[in-house]
């Protein structure tokens, strides 16, 4: 049977796997997240050449405590314009629940904003999917 994706375990509290029957690449954070680390995330996506030039993102923060400062988005912001460099258009769903880290996020969507990215924020994957436009499951 043919896999519909590539999985890969970037770092203990990072990973990700990209669905090529949806076209949708998940990550999930767990644990603490420090700015490095996702800093190194977002330098894999850049790196990867099985994504598309149409790169839809959603990530999983549902379970992990963001262990950064508002003063470190900007690094963040960086690297994340030069994902965007790579990529002719960035769809991005961030799904998180926690109360700072949602003000985070909105100051961090400021920071980013392009003309092709696309960022928004959701407390459940399941509204982040159906504004992805997929279904929610894998034919994995």
């Amino acid at each position: 049977m043919f896999c519909n994706l590539i999985v890969i375990k970037l770092l203990p509290m990072i990973h990700y796997d990209f669905d090529k029957r949806r076209q949708v690449l998940n990550c999930t954070m767990v644990g603490t997240i420090t700015v490095d680390e996702v800093v190194v995330f977002i330098e894999s996506i850049i790196k990867a050449d099985f994504l598309l030039a149409d790169l839809n993102m959603i990530i999983d923060m549902l379970d992990c405590e963001v262990l950064f400062q508002l003063n470190q988005l900007q690094k963040i912001a960086d690297v994340n314009n030069r994902l965007l460099d790579r990529y002719l258009s960035v769809k991005h769903a961030i799904v998180l629940d926690k109360p700072l880290d949602t003000a985070m996020a909105y100051y961090y969507k400021q920071l980013s904003m392009q003309g092709n990215y696309t960022l928004e924020l959701f407390t459940t994957i399941e509204a982040a999917n159906k504004w992805m436009g997929v279904s929610e499951l894998s034919s994995g």
